[in-house]
């Protein structure tokens, strides 16, 4: 005679529901997971496209003249000194100091920043450019993760090693850019150069 088989264990009820608390917190923490990587990625992404966006306004502030001279004065480009007075060496109507002249802006339309030290004070957005715009005013596509942010520039004398701030004329020798952009929700990208005078007349 045989011996009688006895049949197979199946899945209790306590080993189902054991799995399914498995399975649940595995899916939770993956989800969480994979939520923050998502975040991450989105935020690093912002900070890339503001770090361009900065970068980008210091390339074109830094590659403005800087003279003695406001780029506007017939002497501009012989002047040898900061200061007003007859002959080539000094300026004939104006020196070059920190902020636009007046009826001077960076979209025109009529006379445009021609000069590092213009830069001053810039902010975007701001007269002629209601969003963040290019040097020719048109808008950037900003929409997402960059629209309602801010720009803004400031153009200060600075001192290097060899070379004070100021010269005999009391005018920035070099001059220190630094564009902010600041955004709602975020820290802010800062990005910064230095631009040095190259007398007598380089611009």
């Amino acid at each position: 005679m045989k011996p009688r088989q006895r049949p197979g264990r199946g899945f209790t009820l306590i080993d189902l529901l054991v799995v399914i608390t498995i399975t649940g917190t595995i899916a939770g923490t993956m989800t969480v997971v994979f939520s923050d990587l998502a975040a991450r990625s989105a935020s690093a992404l912002h900070s890339r496209e503001a770090a361009t966006l900065a970068n980008a306004l210091v390339a074109e502030i830094k590659a403005m003249p800087f003279t003695f001279c406001d780029a506007d004065d017939p002497r501009v480009a012989t002047a040898q000194r900061a200061s007003l007075g007859a002959g080539p060496t000094r300026c004939n109507v104006r020196v070059d100091g920190l902020g636009p002249e007046p009826g001077e802006s960076r979209y025109g339309p009529g006379a445009r920043f021609d000069a590092v030290s213009d830069y001053h004070g810039f902010n975007m957005p701001g007269p002629g450019c209601a969003s963040l715009c290019a040097r020719d005013g048109t808008p950037l596509p900003v929409a997402g993760r960059l629209a309602g942010c801010s720009v803004a520039a400031a153009v200060t004398p600075t001192a290097l090693p060899g070379l004070v701030a100021l010269d005999v004329d009391g005018q920035a020798q070099a001059l220190r850019i630094v564009v902010t952009v600041r955004c709602a929700g975020a820290a802010d990208t800062v990005a910064e150069a230095v631009r040095v005078r190259h007398a007598p007349n380089s611009r």
